[in-house]
């Protein structure tokens, strides 16, 4: 989904090595997964060590990306026994409980071996429930954060030419958007590292079909989400709990027009920026300042890495004010208002209703999430998997391994944990048709992108074909689905 592919090579070559080990005999489930090595190199390699211990076999079977969930769909309609076990975006959650494809876990989550009560972060448990019940199991925590260059925001002949220009000492890093926008435009468009060449003050994919839709998110989302104790629910973002869309609404335009507004200020010029354009501009040493998910971090000790150890990580910037759309009305605020989102939300294990054998597909999944070889997956820069449990703060041993020091890797565990349980956190939507949703919104958000309409008409314009596709769908079984996503029901 979200993985860039500086050096392939390097698992590929384990995955092969991996693969010369005979099997022992025994049952063999099949597990559905994306095409490698990122997301089902893991299961591959962890599939032969299960496998060794137990007798058993693990067949991984790969899609692209795009034929992934067409192909769950097709063997939940036909009730295929093709598959055993499915790695899937948990944004799909809804559809493959709605079809009655994947089965509750929450009985095999009393093992007291899994620590999944005080080992498991609750945004993580948040994530993984759907319904009151808890369907997935994250392997991949997913979420949207700032980084930025550490040497070059720190310094101190930097800081007083910027107080001097702009009037004020900016955070480091930027705690609002209104500050993240100053500081990038004083960093935008000049050789701050003296490498002889122009630097960017931040970098973000623009681009239609780039994963924009998701970019976009972290802009809005403080403009939008009501403070947790003050909301029905946590991280109300895309819809009221009716339905009613917020997209059009006076945050969520702001928020745009914030987005808008960097790219006038403190981006590189042109809108056919895509996500790779992103990490490789950052840890290639070109861009100040991006919101991303968490692969920057790892990839920053790639070979090609011109920054390694100098990347920093915190909180997407928030706002001192927010649209509260209960009553209709701009709430001022005297600390930032921070709403981070976790988008696509991680890969995630179900085990199908459909399996003959569901006590062995636990048994792997318990393996794959287990402490011990979690901690091994989400320090391999080669995996695509991101910290989502809290004793990954502990074991740091396969970090220092691939080049990080502790002090740093703990650093970067923290803020990915903090992004994970913040109170207003965004769990990225899951009910049916949330793909068609933000496909429409990202075409919308690309016409308001490039001036062809205001944001305020591009989003009444979404706005109307999201009621439309609610209306198509069913409007009071999408409403039931929304209110479960949202833990409402």
């Amino acid at each position: 989904m979200r993985k860039t592919v500086l050096t392939v090579l390097v698992l590929c070559g384990v995955l092969l090595l991996a693969g010369s080990v005979a099997w022992g005999e025994g049952k063999t489930i099949k597990v559905l997964a994306m095409t490698g090595p990122w997301v089902s190199g893991p299961v591959k390699v962890h599939g032969e060590e299960w496998g060794k211990m137990t007798g058993n076999r693990v067949e991984v079977i790969e899609a692209d990306f795009a034929d992934l969930f067409p192909k769950m769909q097709q063997a939940a309609a036909t009730r295929s026994k093709a598959f055993d076990i499915l790695l899937a975006g948990n944004i799909w959650m809804a559809d493959l409980v709605g079809w009655g494809y994947v089965i509750p876990l929450d009985d095999y989550l009393k093992d007291p071996e899994v620590q999944y009560e005080t080992d498991v972060p609750d945004g993580i448990k948040l994530k993984n429930m759907f319904g009151g019940k808890t369907y997935g199991l994250i392997c991949d925590n997913d979420n949207m954060y700032l980084f930025y260059r550490k040497d070059v925001l720190g310094n101190p002949d930097y800081r007083a030419k910027f107080k001097e220009k702009y009037g004020y000492e900016y955070n480091v890093p930027p705690k609002t958007i209104d500050e993240l926008i100053d500081v990038a435009e004083f960093f935008n468009g000049w050789d701050w590292d003296n490498d002889g060449e122009i630097e960017y003050g931040f970098v973000r994919s623009t681009k239609r079909g780039a994963q924009t839709y998701f970019y976009s998110l972290p802009w809005v989302a403080p403009y939008v989400v009501v403070p947790r104790d003050k909301a029905p629910a946590q991280g109300i973002l895309y819809f009221q709990p009716d339905m009613t869309p917020l997209v059009n609404s006076p945050g969520w335009v702001k928020g745009i027009e914030k987005f808008i507004e960097m790219g006038k200020r403190g981006c590189g010029p042109g809108l056919d920026w895509v996500r790779g354009d992103v990490i490789n501009e950052m840890i290639l040493g070109h861009a100040a300042m991006a919101i991303d998910w968490g692969d920057i971090g790892p990839n920053s000790h790639d070979v090609q890495s011109k920054v390694k150890g100098l990347i920093g990580y915190a909180l997407p910037p928030g706002t001192k004010e927010y649209w509260d759309w209960q009553k209709g009305e701009w709430v001022k605020t005297e600390e930032v208002h921070y709403a981070p989102v976790h988008c696509f939300n991680g890969w995630s294990f179900y085990i199908t209703s459909t399996t003959d054998y569901p006590d062995l597909c636990w048994d792997f999944v318990k393996y794959m999430i287990s402490p011990e070889v979690s901690a091994k997956d989400v320090a391999n820069p080669f995996s695509g998997y991101q910290p989502w449990r809290k004793s990954h703060m502990q074991n740091l041993e396969a970090w220092v391994q691939a080049g990080w020091t502790e002090e740093e890797a703990r650093e970067y565990i923290a803020n990915t944990l903090a992004v994970t349980d913040h109170p207003n956190a965004v769990i990225d939507i899951r009910i049916p048709g949330s793909a068609e949703y933000m496909d429409v919104y990202e075409l919308h958000l690309t016409v308001a992108l490039s001036g062809e309409k205001s944001v305020q008409d591009a989003m009444n314009d979404c706005a109307k074909e999201w009621d439309a596709i609610t209306e198509r769908l069913g409007k009071d079984a999408q409403t039931k689905f929304y209110r479960q996503h949202l833990g409402l029901e």
